[in-house]
């Protein structure tokens, strides 16, 4: 229970400091979508999905890379009664998925 909270604020601001705090345009139409705690909650996985082509998202990733400390300072100062864990940035490909799909589900209805 404890875990789920934290993961859920984490997220929380996180997406918040990447809206207001991030001055970077390469970090452009990203959504926060999970945030995976480790067991020992030293380090958390920060998945996050992007419409975009391919090179934005290569361009987005070197972006939340190079912004990884400074948001991890952000957070410590937001969240000032726990350690803030490491922090690991992957994309998450659902989004994208599901929007192939239902892209496939129009194209069938209408050759129909």
């Amino acid at each position: 229970m404890r875990k789920e909270r934290i993961s859920s604020l984490l997220k929380t601001e996180i997406a918040s400091i990447l809206l207001k705090s991030v001055n970077d345009s390469r970090i452009q139409f990203i959504s926060i979508t999970e945030v995976k705690l480790a067991k020992d909650m030293n380090s958390a996985e920060i998945f996050y999905s992007q419409i975009g082509s391919e090179t934005e998202r290569e361009q987005t990733a070197r972006a939340l890379r190079s912004a990884k400390s400074f948001i991890h300072a952000e957070l410590c100062k937001a969240i000032r009664y726990m350690p803030i864990p490491r922090l690991y940035f992957k994309f998450d490909p659902r989004l994208e998925k599901n929007m192939n799909l239902v892209n496939k589900i129009r194209k069938l209805t209408e050759e129909w």
